[in-house]
């Protein structure tokens, strides 16, 4: 476990207990999931899913350059914020369910969008 929290609301634990050397993304991540949290009125927010381990992420069915690995994205509850919220917190890459943002990450490069079609309301 990392020493001290990540950001005000959100502790090492809740971002999946990324190792030491993915301190600074993970940290950028929060960053991001405190701003959204502000532009939903500050809404308490639990993530469905952070920083994966490899073995964590084959197990869920993650893709094998998913940003859970580099402690870059994170898994949020269906309506918790729209995929608009999600664009103006500064994400640059999201996942959506409908108008619903479902995963959200801190990629390099450019805007990414993706729409998700499942038939449960579990992100990946």
């Amino acid at each position: 476990m990392l020493p001290g929290r990540p950001s005000d609301h959100f502790t090492w634990a809740e971002l999946g207990d990324p190792p030491a050397s993915l301190a600074g993304p993970t940290r950028h991540l929060a960053w991001h999931l405190e701003r959204l949290r502000r532009i939903c009125d500050g809404k308490p927010l639990t993530l469905l899913s952070a920083y994966r381990s490899p073995q964590r992420n084959a197990a869920v069915g993650g893709a094998l350059r998913s940003q859970h690995l580099e402690g870059r994205a994170a898994d949020l509850p269906v309506g918790y914020a729209t995929v608009d919220q999600a664009q103006r917190a500064g994400f640059t890459g999201i996942g959506s369910a409908g108008r619903w943002a479902v995963h959200v990450d801190v990629r390099a490069g450019p805007p990414t969008r993706w729409e998700y079609s499942w038939s449960s309301s579990t992100a990946r």
